[in-house]
């Protein structure tokens, strides 16, 4: 995103415009703006599904036709929060370069004050060492009891670096996996990743966190406040709160791992109300969780003021691996944030055949390309093929998908050694064909 200061303003240029739009989603914004059929999907409860089960490209041609038509169209346009729901939406899709494009555009401006603080704060950080998170926060596994990490639910890169750790939490002691993102109601899927498992658990990282976790032995803890929209934020968080200390009941020597979204997880009072579940856990337990922030030092950071110290930090420093900062060996936030233990710094995506590097888990999944033999081809999924052969595709979340392809022309996925059921679709969203494959280890 270009930024210019004019006479004392900050001009933020749209990158949402639909000149900006990469050449799949223009293809596919040209084709249904021709089908009044795909563009009335309307505000619904569950955007990501119709009568056969998930269907992607559903809520994307909601926000493209609206982009297409000059203005947010519709109910669409009053609804809060609007790009970080475009955001999750393209996130769903594993179109991850644009999901972090189009979390930024909810953002608080903020004054060209706040630039010039930003840039000579920069040049204050001499004291300042890096080291690597994962080895720090494994390190304080070893004597933690409850962890807590929080997330944007949009960037799955956060998911990414958590699955990163699950294997070593669990070696650690760590048995329980409390989740924000699980479906809470009594038609839950604990047990498998389908459509029953939980709405965000849709996005494919979040399905491959889930299924590595059940892999690794953990046991699944559902724990969001399914009347939510009826409580306060104070109320929603100690039901949170209260369902997760749950588990000390029955398990008084439990070591127990929780995923929640963005400030859930702050052990400090917000504002002057709003009490977060971090703060209401320690009062119901007696227990000081760790807590970890992945959500304001990197790419897709939650705030505007962050978005911009780190674009400075990392054309200043060039990360490889996640790091934490530390003074005179002790954890400090460069946003100077104190509701965090800690802060990771998560390094800038390298692209790799037009999608970001991250999707390998460090090596841990495979490069997989798809020769594009369909004629219609538009998007390339991979299913398991031990989940393919139980349940409609309809019912199942992609190990991985992409509708962007690369410089070559293939469609590259990211994938574990293993079976999986290739499917090739349309830009209606149809099944043109599908194969089996094996990657490798």
């Amino acid at each position: 995103m270009k930024l210019f200061l004019v006479s004392g303003l900050c001009i933020l240029f749209p990158f949402w415009a639909e000149s900006q739009l990469t050449a799949p989603l223009q293809q596919l914004q040209q084709h249904i703006l021709q089908d009044s059929l795909l563009q009335d999907s309307g505000i619904i409860r569950n955007p990501l599904y119709d009568l056969k089960g998930f269907n992607y490209l559903k809520p994307i041609y909601r926000h493209l036709a609206a982009l297409g038509s000059g203005k947010m169209a519709g109910r669409f346009a009053e609804t809060p929060g609007k790009f970080t729901i475009m955001a999750q939406d393209f996130a769903f899709a594993g179109d991850y370069l644009t999901a972090a494009l189009y979390g930024q555009k909810d953002y608080d401006s903020i004054s060209a004050a706040g630039y010039q603080d930003a840039r000579l704060f920069l040049d204050t950080m001499k004291s300042v060492q890096f080291r690597d998170a994962r080895g720090y926060i494994l390190s304080r596994a070893a004597e933690e009891r409850v962890i807590m990490i929080n997330e944007a639910h949009h960037m799955a890169m956060h998911r990414a670096f958590i699955l990163g750790l699950l294997k070593d939490f669990y070696q650690s002691g760590f048995r329980y996996l409390a989740m924000e993102l699980l479906n809470n109601r009594s038609d839950r899927s604990l047990g498998e990743v389908d459509i029953r498992t939980g709405y965000f658990t849709a996005e494919p990282i979040a399905g491959e966190l889930v299924r590595k976790a059940l892999d690794i032995g953990f046991t699944l803890v559902p724990y969001e406040d399914t009347l939510s929209d009826n409580h306060s934020g104070t109320g929603r968080d100690a039901i949170q709160a209260a369902r997760i200390a749950a588990i000390l009941q029955k398990d008084p020597a439990a070591k127990i791992l929780v995923l929640a979204g963005h400030a859930h997880i702050s052990e400090a009072k917000i504002g002057k109300d709003y009490i977060p579940m971090a703060v209401a856990f320690r009062r119901f337990t007696g227990i000081n969780p760790f807590t970890i922030d992945l959500t304001e030092m990197c790419e897709g950071s939650s705030f505007e003021y962050g978005r911009y110290f780190y674009q400075l930090l990392t054309s200043k420093i060039r990360l490889k691996e996640p790091v934490i900062a530390f003074r005179n060996d002790t954890p400090v936030s460069l946003l100077e944030n104190d509701h965090y233990d800690v802060q990771v710094i998560l390094p800038l995506a390298t692209p790799i055949h037009n999608r970001p590097g991250w999707l390998s888990l460090n090596g841990q999944r495979k490069e997989f390309a798809v020769r594009p033999t369909e004629k219609k081809l538009f998007m390339v999924q991979a299913y398991y093929l031990n989940e393919a052969n139980k349940k409609p595709i309809g019912m199942l979340v992609p190990a991985d998908q992409t509708y962007i392809s690369g410089s070559d022309g293939y469609y590259w996925l990211y994938l574990f050694p293993g079976k999986y059921k290739i499917v090739l679709r349309d830009m209606d969203y149809n099944i043109l064909s599908t194969k089996e494959a094996e990657v490798p280890q």
